[in-house]
Order: structure tokens, then C-alpha cells, then sequence
């Protein structure tokens, strides 16, 4: 249990290196306890504790940044207040409150703010501890435990570094090619704080280097990670180089790194795409582990989960909004996760039961505009009339069609008293665990199924990307029929079922960032339906792609203060 649980002097040391401090510190890289080279690259139990002590950062609670009730616990949560929270699909209950005042995407440029501050801090704290791994280990590995451990490091390593390209550089197309400076690339331990901003083009060299490495090394140890699926290894090497080339316009590789990375998995069938995205499957590359860790009710699952812990208790729901929605086919099996006019189609004698018709989601008598956003439900613990009629359907709806464990099924949206909104989802579900875990994939074939498609419409490989799509659509509608097979329409086609297959497993904000397209969130219009969101009203606006400066968080204060060196001028700021 020492190696799975993060026990012992090794592990401690890793998750413990200053970076990781809740002072401005975290910019050193010199960690506490040094490690000690022999153990790490002799002894399987050394390398095991060591790359468990830094995959496992990606599921610790960072209680320094907490603000308010969204307390930062990991990849799953700064996924979600990136990748949904800014995003327009997604109004995302807990999130979207926090919105309405202290993160607004107008305190994205504040270098003291929250938005600069929360990726930042996590994504060095993996870095830190990646290089303080490296530098124990020889230039040249040769042993299985020791190439398994850098192709390890090197890889969790170049997975922050792509976080840190998403949020704080800017674009491929806005980059000068490349050209424009993006962020302090570090990677020694120890090396000085004072350094200047790399160039974009200088950070992909590296992070592709490193990944070419990662790859190699791990196809030379004959060292698996076996079903411990939250370890990485060479597919997930492959997968991240594909989000990286993604991110950089450089498509001939993002389509070969995204077909070579799902090979060994499969799309998951309809039965486990409703089965609540908390127990692991074929399709699942790489994941948290599914145990708490000492995070439990600061978890995912407790507070985004359709029966979570907080969303039954504070009230906070997370909902696809109607734009998206509107697209999706009776016979899609993903309508199934989301409560909207199909709900009717799809369980019909609950809705007879309760008197619910399809034209009923469509009459704006029956919405409310609340402080939290549209509700369908009214507002309050005992609504009237049709939204009574709503919000008893969404419950047994629940209950009965959406595959939740039996054991928590009274936990569905059932104590809401701030309104549900069309659109609302049941795609994450927790588990009876007494924290309503739920702890959703960090890559699956699906993506790579994606990021290969768009990328091979980018190559005018049209037949590849028809092909992607098909593979793809054949588990979840067997009516689909692809509205085209080239041009712009191809592409808008990918986008959106993009959208549908992730939505709320944390792309969207990034997705639309690197489509350079407008995103708005919408509110309530009693007058055009067909194309109204859920937002709150202090949250609904429109951001053309510029936004602040191209939708670029500042770079936090902290990293002026700790090093001299850094114009700030260089990232415009």
C-alpha cells in the first residue's frame, strides 16, 4: 500500500518541494528533501513511490488557493473552472456563481488575481516536482525502472507546461509564428529564479523533445503500468503531444500522435457513456485514481456530480445550454444525460405521469430568471403548478433513466432550491461512497478520436476525418448521418460534436480560445427560445476573441517579484 497511497520519505519529499508552498515562494524549485539518486533509479518501490508522489498532485487539495467555497483540489477542478466555467456551453452551477462576482473573465489581466494565480501555482508545482526527479536521474537511462521514471516525469512535465501554453500564451495564429514570449520555461532543478520569457516557439522545441523522449523511454523499460491507469506511459506520451501540436497548428502531428495514441482502446458503448463517468472503462486512458486521497468533499464528485454532496445541499447545478442542446438527435444515446424536450421522447410515461409535454420546454411563462441563473423549476423547496410538474419529472427521471446507483438515487437534485434549468445534466454521477465520488478520465479515445479528425481535415485528409466520425458516431447514434464530407461544413461538424462528446470533461473554454471564435454567454430571452441560455444575467455577455489580449491570463505578480528578470512588457502586460 506504501506505493499506491503516497507513504513514506520519497513521496513526501516530491508533493513537498518548495514550489509547492502556500507562500510566494513557489517559484523556487528546490525541494526539501533531497532524493536520493540510488533509490530512485534502483529500487522499483523508489521509482513507484516517486512517480505515484507526482502523478498524485493532480488529485491534492491546494487550500492556498482557496476562494470562497471553490476550493482548488486538483486537474479535474482547474479543468472545470478553465476549460467549462469560461467556456459558453456550460453553465456550471458553482462555478458560474463565483462569476457573478470575485473571477470574473474581466480579472483574467489582474497579475494579483485568481485567474493568473490558480494554473499557474498548480502546474509549477508539477513541474518542480518533475525536475527534481530528472535531476537524480542519469542523461542516458538504461535500467526498466529508471527510463519508466524519467518517460514518466518527462511526460507529467510536458503535460503542465501544455496547461500553462493553454491559459497564458497566446494563440498560434496571434504568436508571430511562434515568435511572441509565453512563459518562463524551467527545467532543472535548482537553476535561478531570474530568467527571461521563452519564446512560443523556444517552449514547444522543448515539450516535443521531451515527449519524443518520453515515448522512446518508455517503449525501451519493459515496465507497464498495468490497469493503474492514474500512472502514465507511452499513450498518454502521445496523447498530450497531440493536445500540444493541436494547440500550435502543427496538424500533420497532432493527427499521427492522436491515431497512435487510442489504438490500444475502444469507444465506449451506450451502456457505459449513462453509466456516470466514475467508473473507469476500455476507452479510458488516463485517470485519477479512484480512491479519495484525503480530498472528499472537495472532490469533483461532491460538488459538480448530478447527486453531489454540495449540488444537493447548496443547490448548484451544472447545465448544457439550449444552443448546444438543440442539436443533438432523439436516437443520440448522450440526449439521454441532459434534461431538455427529448426527456419526453425518451421516457414517456413519466412524463404522462406528471403531465409534461415537449411544447411545455418551449413556453416562457414556464422560466424564471434567479439570482443563480434560468430556472424551469420555479425557485424555492415547494414550486407550483408546471414547475412542480418539472422539477418531480427531472427527479424520477433520474432516478429511473439516467443508470444512477440505487443506493443514492433520493439524492437527485432533490433538495434544489435555487431553480433547474433546461439542460440540466446527469452525465456525472457519484458514487455511493459516502463523498459522491466521481472522478472523470483526463484523456480518452474519444478526444484523440477528435483531435485526429479536426486535424486531418486541417491536412485536407476529408476521408480521415469522415472516417473519425463515423467510428465515433456509430456508438452513439445509429440514425447518424455526416452532413458533409468536406469543406467548412466538415469542420463546423467536428466542432460540434467535439462539443457534445466532452462537454463538461474540461475543453470548451480551451477549444474556443483555439478556434479564435466569439464566445457568449447567454441568459434568458422569452422572446427567442430556440437560441436562450441559463447564464445569471450579471454573467451574460459576449467576448469577441481579443479579449483581453486574446484571452491570456496575466502572469501572477509573484513571478515578477521572485524574478527581476522577467519583462513584463514581453507578454503585454
Amino acid at each position: 500500500m506504501k506505493n499506491r497511497y503516497i507513504i513514506g520519505g520519497l513521496a513526501v519529499a516530491l508533493m513537498t518541494p518548495a514550489l509547492v508552498s502556500c507562500g510566494d515562494d513557489f517559484l523556487s524549485e528546490e525541494p526539501i528533501t533531497n532524493i536520493s539518486s540510488v533509490t530512485v533509479n534502483t529500487s522499483e518501490e523508489g521509482a513507484n513511490a516517486a512517480v505515484t508522489g507526482l502523478v498524485r498532485q493532480m488529485q491534492r487539495q491546494f487550500t492556498d488557493l482557496k476562494n470562497g467555497n471553490l476550493n482548488a483540489s486538483g486537474e479535474t477542478f482547474f479543468a472545470n473552472i478553465y476549460g467549462e466555467a469560461l467556456g459558453p456551453d456550460n453553465n456550471v452551477g458553482e462555478a458560474t456563481n463565483y462569476m457573478r462576482t470575485g473571477i470574473k473573465p474581466a480579472n483574467f489581466r489582474y497579475a494579483t488575481g485568481w485567474w493568473p494565480s490558480w494554473m499557474y501555482k498548480y502546474c509549477y508545482s508539477i513541474i518542480g516536482s518533475a525536475n527534481s526527479i530528472l535531476t537524480n536521474l542519469s542523461e542516458d537511462p538504461t535500467n526498466d525502472n529508471e527510463l519508466w521514471l524519467k518517460a514518466s516525469a518527462l511526460t507529467m512535465r510536458a503535460h503542465a507546461y501544455t496547461r500553462l501554453m493553454q491559459v497564458y500564451a497566446p494563440r498560434w495564429i496571434d504568436s508571430n509564428n511562434g515568435e511572441k514570449h509565453c512563459i518562463v520555461l524551467r527545467i532543472k532543478s535548482g537553476e535561478p529564479n531570474e530568467k527571461q520569457f521563452n519564446t512560443c516557439n523556444e517552449v514547444y522545441d522543448q515539450l516535443y523533445k521531451d515527449l519524443n523522449d518520453a515515448i522512446a523511454y518508455f517503449e525501451k523499460s519493459s515496465k507497464k503500468r498495468g490497469n493503474q491507469l492514474f500512472f502514465v506511459d507511452e499513450n498518454v506520451a502521445r496523447g498530450i503531444y497531440a493536445r500540444l501540436a493541436l494547440l500550435k497548428d502543427d496538424y500533420q502531428t497532432a493527427q499521427k500522435m492522436a491515431h497512435d495514441a487510442r489504438q490500444d482502446y475502444t469507444i465506449m458503448s451506450e451502456k457505459d457513456y449513462l453509466s456516470g463517468f466514475s467508473t473507469q472503462n476500455d476507452e479510458w486512458m488516463w485517470a485519477p485514481a479512484m480512491d479519495p486521497l484525503g480530498i472528499y468533499y472537495w472532490g469533483f464528485g461532491a460538488h459538480y456530480a448530478c447527486n453531489g454532496h454540495y449540488v444537493k445541499s447548496w443547490g448548484f447545478s451544472s447545465s448544457m445550454q439550449y444552443s448546444l442542446y438543440k442539436h443533438f438527435s432523439e436516437t443520440d444515446v448522450r440526449s439521454q444525460l441532459y434534461f431538455g424536450p427529448l426527456c419526453v421522447k425518451h421516457a414517456p410515461e413519466i412524463a404522462a405521469k406528471y403531465g409534461v409535454t415537449e411544447e411545455d420546454f418551449f413556453n416562457p411563462n414556464n422560466y424564471s430568471n434567479q439570482t443563480y441563473g434560468i430556472s424551469i423549476t420555479g425557485s424555492g423547496s415547494s414550486p407550483k403548478g408546471k414547475n412542480k410538474a418539472m422539477w418531480d419529472f427531472i427527479k424520477e427521471y433520474g432516478k429511473r433513466f439516467a443508470s444512477l446507483r440505487p443506493e443514492d438515487i433520493k439524492g437527485i437534485y432533490l433538495t434544489n432550491s435555487k431553480g433547474l434549468s433546461i439542460g440540466v445534466q446527469y452525465k456525472f454521477q457519484g458514487l455511493p461512497d459516502g463523498y459522491t465520488s466521481c472522478w472523470p478520465p483526463y484523456m480518452r479515445a474519444g478526444e484523440m478520436l477528435l483531435i485526429e479528425a479536426e486535424a486531418a481535415y486541417h491536412n485536407s485528409d476529408y476521408s480521415t476525418t469522415v472516417s473519425c466520425l463515423t467510428e465515433l458516431m456509430a456508438k452513439r447514434d445509429p440514425n447518424y448521418t455526416i452532413p458533409a464530407t468536406s469543406g467548412e461544413a466538415l469542420l463546423d461538424e467536428v466542432k460540434l460534436q467535439r462539443r457534445l462528446e466532452l462537454w463538461g470533461e474540461g475543453f470548451n473554454w480551451f477549444d474556443y480560445k483555439r478556434w479564435n471564435e466569439v464566445i457568449e454567454y447567454k441568459a434568458f430571452d422569452k422572446n427567442n427560445i430556440e437560441n436562450m441560455g441559463s447564464y445569471p444575467t450579471t454573467v451574460a455577455a459576449t467576448y469577441q476573441p481579443d479579449f483581453m489580449n486574446g484571452w491570456r491570463a496575466a502572469i501572477p505578480q509573484a513571478e515578477f517579484t521572485y524574478n527581476t528578470m522577467a519583462d513584463p512588457t514581453l507578454v503585454g502586460q
